[in-house]
């Protein structure tokens, strides 16, 4: 089937995404505090930068762990439920989820537009760019557990989303 292919290359642009976000981090915080200590006027726009690329890679990286199905969760009562039990218990997991992060993503669109008038204070750029990575992991966070729930139901073969190889290396 030629979704499994285009998830996994997703999954792979997300895990890219998020490691290059946290060098960029680790880059802009180590910048900000040598400019801190070494120089008279030290940057003012690292705190910003920073925070956003923060931000970016909160929501990548729960997209991605969403994908492969290895978010914190307390599992053990579905543990302790027969599977047909447990899976129909993981259908309503995801089916809630993906819905309410399709709702979050809306109301965060409605609020990147509310604010997009407000310059940030260092780099004055639109106060919108702080609330759009919020959507962009929401709408993500919310397809991964649409094809989830999916998955769950027989619509989408399980061996689409199945990424058992891939988790196994993390749950291990």
């Amino acid at each position: 089937m030629i979704l499994r292919p285009i998830l996994k290359a997703l999954g792979l642009v997300e895990e890219v995404v998020a490691v290059a976000l946290l060098l960029a981090t680790a880059a802009l915080t180590l910048l900000q505090v040598a400019g801190r200590y070494l120089m008279t006027n030290p940057f003012i726009w690292t705190e910003e930068v920073t925070r956003l690329t923060l931000i970016w890679l909160a929501y990548v990286a729960a997209a991605a762990v969403t994908r492969r199905g290895v978010h914190i969760a307390v599992d053990t009562g579905l543990n302790m439920l027969n599977p047909a039990w447990r899976r129909a218990a993981n259908v309503l997991v995801h089916s809630v989820t993906a819905l309410l992060f399709a709702w979050l993503a809306y109301l965060v669109m409605v609020l990147a537009f509310k604010v997009s008038g407000l310059p940030l204070a260092a780099t004055r750029w639109s106060m919108a760019v702080m609330v759009w990575p919020t959507m962009a992991g929401c709408l993500l966070i919310a397809f991964h557990s649409l094809l989830l729930a999916l998955s769950g139901i027989g619509m989408i073969p399980a061996a689409v989303v199945d990424l058992s190889e891939e988790t196994e290396v993390i749950r291990s």
